[in-house]
């Protein structure tokens, strides 16, 4: 395949699909996207709040209401680049190869920061469980946290738990976790998400869970309304003969290709504008751990 098909149209859309199928917390939470383009990092937006209602009592007449949506201000405080050189030869390689040896390991950084930025709002969280001062022994700081989010009525749907590699381990070896298959519904549940829905939330495990300044492992349990990720697209440059900007189902990504002179290589940039926030801390709670 010759080096003129590998359009920054085809690098664009390729990496895109391999961010959204390697995502782990952005597809978790609540994401905003538009076609409005912003000037670039430290531009403050305004997204909506999911609407809210509240249920009345029919008597002789419907009483409409308006939509409840607040409107919260995000800062698109996070321009995430990554950027490499690629010689000729490897210009020339199949968008599959290139992909493997360039995109995927490019994407896997993307998803690391964006995971980290999203984790990282559990400083906002103040609702908590688990013992902060060991591995868990049981699966109560599960059940805990799901009261918790009970007690705050989180809608129970779209309720997720993201536990790092040390806690998962330590629940993978209670019985009452392993086998949470054995709840009489014949595991269906439990096998739609990563790890199992468990005890009323789709688990996943996430190498990117944060620990506070005491190694204390802060761990989520969350409905999905609690975080927000947005993104907007950033303009293409002015001078750039080839770049491209795609976006779907809430991510967006800007391809721009650039060629060094003196060292005769082409370089491929590829950058996204996002910001993270808070939208409900009452819908997360902190399911804590520490390495014993």
């Amino acid at each position: 395949m010759g080096n003129t098909l590998l359009t920054p149209s085809i690098i664009a859309r390729e990496a895109l699909m391999v961010l959204r199928n390697n995502a782990v917390m952005a597809k978790l939470v609540h994401r905003d996207y538009s076609n409005e383009f912003v000037t670039g990092v430290g531009d403050t937006i305004t997204v909506r709040k999911p609407a809210t209602f509240v249920a009345k009592e029919f008597t002789s007449a419907i009483e409409i209401q308006e939509a409840t949506e607040t409107g919260v201000p995000i800062k698109m405080g996070h321009h995430l680049d990554v950027s490499f050189s690629v010689t000729s030869k490897e210009m020339s390689l199949d968008i599959k190869d290139f992909s493997k040896q360039f995109l995927v390991p490019a994407m896997q950084a993307f998803n690391d920061k964006i995971d980290t930025l999203l984790l990282s709002l559990y400083k906002d969280v103040t609702a908590v469980a688990g013992d902060p001062a060991a591995l868990p022994t049981a699966i109560d700081p599960i059940v805990d946290a799901g009261a918790l989010l009970n007690t705050a009525k989180a809608p129970l749907g779209d309720r997720r738990l993201v536990l790092d590699p040390l806690t998962e381990a330590a629940f993978m070896k209670l019985g009452t976790f392993h086998e949470a298959d054995k709840v009489g519904d014949n595991g269906t549940a439990l096998r739609e998400a990563s790890l199992g829905r468990k005890f009323g939330f789709d688990t996943y495990m996430d190498q990117n869970v944060q620990k506070d300044s005491s190694q204390i492992i802060q761990n989520l349990a969350f409905h999905k309304n609690a975080f927000a990720l947005v993104t907007r697209p950033l303009a293409l440059p002015n001078g750039a003969a080839k770049a491209e900007v795609v976006n779907y189902d809430g991510f967006g990504l800007r391809v721009v290709y650039g060629y060094d002179i003196t060292k005769k290589t082409d370089t491929i940039s590829i950058d996204m504008l996002c910001g993270v926030k808070t939208l409900d801390k009452t819908l997360a709670v902190k399911l804590q751990s520490k390495k014993a």
